[in-house]
């Protein structure tokens, strides 16, 4: 769904719902929690004569997800269906239509320019840059409200990522899907964003730990060992990485799984 080919925030949202698991029930009873006000008052919205407040609107684009842009162009919506006078209409209709021309244009832009290390700096700053790059590849989860939920995120947050995402043609949209982009980053050995991602990672995986499930695997092994046994297990370790690598390249998106490796040298 595109909401800039909408002119009605209910037919929006209320079509948003109808596309959402189990056809979407519940949601309007969801969406009056998230906004703390009584699951009447909503259907008085969305079925009936009422209106949202400005107030009330932006709390739905935070529950729906919306972008910057879309997030505007709701606000104005839900301001032109306010609006007391025909001239005020207009005005808002007015920019309703610039809007929807600059979207059109952000949709159409191609960005030409390398990954820069700003964009790397953000994209390694939070685990979930990379999960939700990963997760849209899955069809079950290739839609911001699907990926959100998978993950246990909040969907302001999810389209703020998608975004940044979609920006820098690491993800795309087709069809009203989500999928990966052209685009790709590396992290080397080198990079000064390795820490980053590094612990960002491990600690998803001591989260894991906290709820244990039967087909994770953790292993902590302390021992003592010569030197060419430790040169032999490392040159394993890496075998193993390299197989386990190309193995998940050429597998199709399921689910998502990550894997931490730890092999480091005790004391001085």
């Amino acid at each position: 769904m595109s909401l800039f080919d909408y002119h009605d925030y209910k037919k929006y949202v209320n079509e948003w719902i109808e596309i959402q698991p189990k056809n979407g029930h519940g949601q309007l009873r969801k969406i009056s929690q998230h906004l703390g006000i009584n699951s009447v008052v909503m259907s008085q919205v969305f079925r009936g004569e009422r209106d949202l407040t400005i107030e009330q609107a932006l709390s739905v684009t935070q529950f729906i997800g919306l972008t910057t842009l879309e997030r505007d162009y709701f606000l104005l919506l839900v301001q032109r269906a306010r609006a007391g006078t025909n001239d005020l209409r207009k005005v808002f209709t007015k920019q309703l239509d610039d809007m929807k021309v600059a979207s059109q244009a952000l949709k159409n832009r191609i960005k030409h320019e390398a990954f820069t290390d700003e964009d790397r700096a953000t994209f390694y700053s939070h685990w979930y840059f990379s999960a939700i790059r990963l997760g849209v590849s899955i069809p079950e989860h290739n839609q911001l409200t699907k990926i959100a939920d998978h993950l246990n995120l909040e969907r302001s947050l999810v389209a703020k990522v998608v975004e940044f995402l979609l920006k820098n043609k690491l993800i795309v949209e087709k069809k009203n899907k989500l999928d990966m982009g052209p685009q790709v980053t590396h992290v080397g050995h080198d990079s000064p964003f390795v820490n980053r991602h590094h612990s960002n990672w491990r600690l998803q995986g001591l989260q894991a730990m906290e709820n244990p499930r039967e087909q994770n695997l953790f292993y902590t092994g302390p021992m003592a060992i010569s030197h060419k046994a430790c040169e032999e297990i490392r040159k394993n370790l890496i075998d193993t990485i390299e197989k386990t690598t190309k193995k998940a390249s050429q597998s199709e998106s399921e689910i998502l799984y990550c894997l931490n490796i730890d092999w480091f040298k005790i004391g001085n």
